[in-house]
């Protein structure tokens, strides 16, 4: 039976019905998860409602069977991310394998992508308690010097759903983005996502990798969202970044602590370990954030995310 909150009648006049078409799936399909979306709901309040609605309505879910299929996805997403870190806790390892593998496994597998990994993906943005204070932190610290400066153009790498240039290109009208991924899946994902708002002829995508075929030219604001864990060498990739980011230009960097993926391949096991790798590529760290998923317990590597506003040193 469905509670006061999960009807609507709380929410007074900011009646959602695509979250509460949500709500209901979640509470009959995933009964074990619905307890984390109504705990979500509850700690972030209306803003968190208003948004969260705003994608389903706009993208996510527009009919009953998006959503089913949105919803299935996460599911197999987080139940598939539970196991491997089950795993990790035993091991204090990710499981061993190439980027070249993970690429082949994931990346370049499409069916994956577009049923599982994305969707999956986007709803974590919301009902992961650590992505969606780390997005209320880069709301804070990037999209505010973005909004005041004269030059609004960036650059997004390992663009994943759209969800960070979306946000930016929503937060200025004279907004212009660039993206750079190496998933042709990631890239059609994203511009659907995009066009849903409105967005997408602001916002041009490339393949490409940024370290084997670097783009040229630079960019005032760069975006690199929990990318470097997928990767055999994060400084690499770390110092392409670097030389595509304007002198005085801002970034936005993060990486997923102790959380194991079916991509995920260096082991950051500390924020302090992320922080040193962008001093070492160059970076000057201005501002940091650490989120984590949920409290430690029994001695337990909690995952994570770390995330840096830096600037070139």
């Amino acid at each position: 039976m469905l509670t006061s909150l999960d009807n609507g009648s709380a929410l007074g006049p900011h009646l959602h019905k695509d979250l509460e078409r949500f709500s209901l799936h979640i509470q009959q399909s995933a009964p074990l998860l619905y307890p984390a979306f109504s705990s979500q709901r509850l700690l972030f309040g209306q803003a968190w409602e208003d948004d969260f609605d705003d994608l389903l309505r706009n993208f996510v879910a527009k009919d009953r069977m998006q959503l089913k299929q949105a919803v299935e996805g996460y599911v197999s997403f987080i139940l598939d991310g539970m196991r491997l870190q089950k795993s990790f806790e035993q091991t204090r390892r990710y499981a061993k394998k190439s980027y070249t593998e993970a690429a082949q496994e994931v990346y370049f597998n499409r069916d994956y992508m577009l049923s599982r990994y994305l969707p999956g993906l986007m709803l974590s943005h919301y009902l992961w308690p650590h992505h969606y204070r780390q997005r209320l932190f880069f709301e804070r610290v990037f999209v505010s010097h973005f909004r005041q400066s004269v030059i609004a153009e960036f650059c997004d790498i390992g663009i994943g759903t759209g969800f960070y240039s979306r946000l930016l290109l929503s937060s200025c009208s004279r907004a212009k983005g660039w993206a750079f991924d190496i998933s042709s899946s990631a890239m059609d994902y994203a511009r659907g996502h995009l066009e849903a708002y409105g967005v997408a002829d602001r916002w041009r995508c490339e393949i490409r990798d940024v370290v084997g075929c670097p783009p040229v030219g630079q960019w005032p604001f760069l975006v690199n969202v929990e990318v470097l864990e997928h990767l055999q060498d994060p400084v690499q990739f770390l110092g392409s970044l670097r030389t595509m980011l304007a002198p005085g230009g801002y970034g936005f960097i993060t990486a997923a602590i102790n959380a194991a993926e079916r991509d995920h391949i260096y082991l950051y096991e500390s924020p302090e370990e992320v922080q040193e790798h962008l001093e070492q590529a160059g970076f000057l760290v201005l501002e940091q954030q650490v989120d984590k998923a949920y409290e430690a317990r029994d001695r337990l590597p909690a995952p994570g995310n770390v995330a840096f506003l830096v600037t070139n040193a």
